[in-house]
């Protein structure tokens, strides 16, 4: 199965540099092709927010990053939260993006720096999502999407224990 369609969307305040938020969210989906003209005028500028919209392009980096942090799980669970079995919407800071780091940023949470949104579409997409974000330890611990182990909404664990 090929990945799925990325979209990614985002605010950039009067404050903030498009350019830099470009910059960011290309550390995770380099392949990013932003739909809209931009041009970093000098400040203040006119609008007080811009949308900023495009192509994300391949998955490649952000799956790698999930696996270079050792957040496989963490990452099946925030990007399955608000999702259907073909679409997926889930936000990412821009300030750990900065950096080439994956932070999840959930629903009702204020981030630092902003946030963008990921909308991922594809036939089977919960499918893809468990696959992707496949590690050895789910041999010994089985992990599936929607399986009730996963993090709660608020982002806490769910504590579980394997009965002997």
């Amino acid at each position: 199965m090929d990945g799925p369609t990325v979209r990614i969307s985002t605010r950039v305040g009067a404050h903030e540099s498009p350019s830099s938020v470009i910059d960011a969210i290309k550390n995770l989906f380099p392949d990013f092709v932003c739909g809209n003209e931009l041009n970093d005028s000098t400040f203040p500028r006119e609008k007080s927010w811009i949308e900023l919209q495009g192509d994300g392009g391949s998955m490649n980096t952000f799956l790698q990053a999930l696996r270079d942090q050792r957040i496989l799980d963490t990452g099946m669970d925030a990007m399955t939260m608000d999702s259907t079995n073909d679409s997926s919407l889930f936000r990412l800071s821009r300030q750990a993006a900065i950096v080439g780091k994956v932070g999840f940023i959930l629903e009702g949470e204020a981030c630092f720096g902003g946030h963008f949104e990921v909308m991922l579409e594809a036939s089977n997409l919960l499918q893809w999502i468990e696959k992707s974000t496949f590690h050895e330890g789910r041999n010994h611990v089985p992990r599936t999407v929607g399986d009730g182990y996963g993090m709660e909404m608020d982002g806490t664990s769910r504590e579980w224990n394997e009965k002997d």
